[in-house]
């Protein structure tokens, strides 16, 4: 047995059963130990979201196939009976499938990634696990950074299915003339896309805000989804996509006098009816990656003051 002197270090190692993050949290070296670690984290969560993904999208693969009853029908009875008559499988009923299996995937998973960021931050700071992180020297800035990146890209590659089949099968009805004309078919065709991603990932923007400001669970719980629903309220009512998708910005005059404040909602989103007919179905592209690019923007100016927030709340 050895004796140590006052002057002698125990050369046994201390605290081996947690790995130390600092190493990484200040050298800037790999992210992956970090993103592996949120990922365990956010299993319970992430699972719920993917039994509704995967329910989403076997109905919108189940209603894919029935675009051929639809064929078969127009065929029988011919283009102006199936418009405009009344059938199982005329275009009214078929436009109100496609609008019906859009609907829960327009808006839903935005307030959904919003209720969450807000949950997974503001827990973090009412369980006080931020001293933890603080007393192992990781750099807040980079631990939170992780936990976010990690959440927005789990939820964007969720979401990214069910929007993919939505468009396919839309286009495909479009393609074949068999949905209605007017604003239903519109709203079914040109809403669901990127932008829809990019309300995801505003939504994970709006949490991580309002979470890193609030730091109470139930506040931030109820803070997040608003925020998100007035941010998009916001970008739809200003029409600002148009600034950056100038073929449309001609093409739409006036406002819509109903709804609330000139706003109609397709499920829960915030729409602009007058600008959605307005549009052509070669506008598709052009107006979703407008939208897309000024949600994003939004996002990163709510980013960065979540880590001004973070930067006082740490000093």
């Amino acid at each position: 047995m050895t004796t140590l002197t006052p002057h002698q270090k125990d050369p046994s190692p201390r605290n081996t059963s947690r790995p130390d993050l600092s190493r990484e949290g200040r050298s800037g070296g790999p992210r992956l130990p970090l993103a592996r670690f949120f990922v365990r984290q956010f299993r319970v969560p992430i699972a719920l979201m993917g039994i509704f993904v995967l329910l989403t999208c076997l109905r919108l693969a189940y209603h894919y196939q029935g675009w051929a009853d639809a064929v078969a029908l127009r065929e029988h009875v011919g283009a102006h009976a199936y418009h405009f008559g009344r059938y199982v499988d005329d275009a009214h009923n078929k436009t109100d499938k496609l609008l019906a299996d859009g609907a829960p995937l327009a808006f839903r998973p935005a307030l959904y990634a919003a209720a969450l960021a807000a949950v997974v931050t503001a827990r973090e700071w009412e369980s006080r696990r931020t001293s933890l992180t603080l007393a192992q020297s990781v750099a807040p800035r980079r631990w939170f950074a992780a936990r976010w990146a990690t959440l927005a890209a789990l939820l964007a590659v969720l979401v990214l299915p069910m929007v993919v089949l939505q468009r396919i099968s839309a286009s495909h009805a479009f393609g074949l003339d068999l949905l209605v004309h007017g604003a239903s078919r519109q709203t079914a065709l040109l809403t669901v896309g990127p932008v829809t991603v990019a309300y995801v990932l505003l939504g994970v923007a709006a949490g991580a805000y309002t979470g890193t400001l609030l730091r109470r669970t139930l506040p931030a719980l109820v803070a997040a989804p608003v925020l998100t629903w007035l941010v998009a309220a916001v970008l739809v009512r200003s029409r600002a996509a148009l600034l950056l998708d100038f073929p449309a910005f001609s093409k739409v005059e006036g406002y819509h006098p109903g709804g609330v404040l000139g706003l109609q909602f397709y499920d829960v989103l915030p729409q602009d009816s007058y600008l959605l007919n307005s549009l052509d179905a070669g506008d598709y592209w052009g107006y979703q990656l407008a939208s897309a690019v000024l949600v994003l923007a939004v996002a990163a100016l709510l980013v960065h003051g979540a880590f001004r927030v973070l930067r006082r709340r740490t000093a």
